[in-house]
């Protein structure tokens, strides 16, 4: 899927958004009550919803290196991208890459990115990641 094309230049979030899961929900409500704030938008807030419109390469690619790995997958970082069914059945990138491309519901979700700072989080196992995301952003667009 290409990246939207830029309509102002608003920072943009985007998440990969499954409405079946209940963190995934979460995240857009923390992001939709988030997106202004006394009245002034902070950022411009894409909802893609990743069965639909899978995530491309170079998305993914941006993931990969916008992402602080937990320590437990320092040997297999790549496994932090899938779901638990499909960790540990793959050994590079590529291989995942081709994963998700086979099989979008097995991306690990939901994933916030903010393109112009070049930063991801994953709402896994809380939304901590998502909420810290979020607030730096609120922050930086209010001053």
């Amino acid at each position: 899927m290409p990246l939207l094309p830029r309509l102002s230049q608003m920072a943009r979030l985007s998440v990969y958004h499954n409405p079946q899961c209940t963190k995934s929900r979460k995240s857009v409500v923390i992001l939709e009550e988030n997106e202004t704030k006394d009245g002034k938008k902070m950022y411009d807030l894409e909802i893609v919803l990743y069965k639909k419109s899978p995530p491309s390469k170079e998305v993914l690619e941006t993931l990969r290196n916008s992402l602080e790995f937990p320590e437990k997958y320092a040997s297999n970082p790549w496994d932090y991208l899938l779901r638990p069914e499909a960790q540990g059945k793959s050994s590079s990138w590529e291989e995942v890459y081709k994963i998700i491309e086979g099989d979008s519901s097995l991306l690990e979700r939901p994933f916030v990115i903010d393109w112009d700072r070049k930063k991801s989080a994953l709402g896994r196992p809380d939304l901590t990641l998502v909420e810290e995301l979020v607030k730096e952003r609120v922050a930086l667009s209010s001053s």
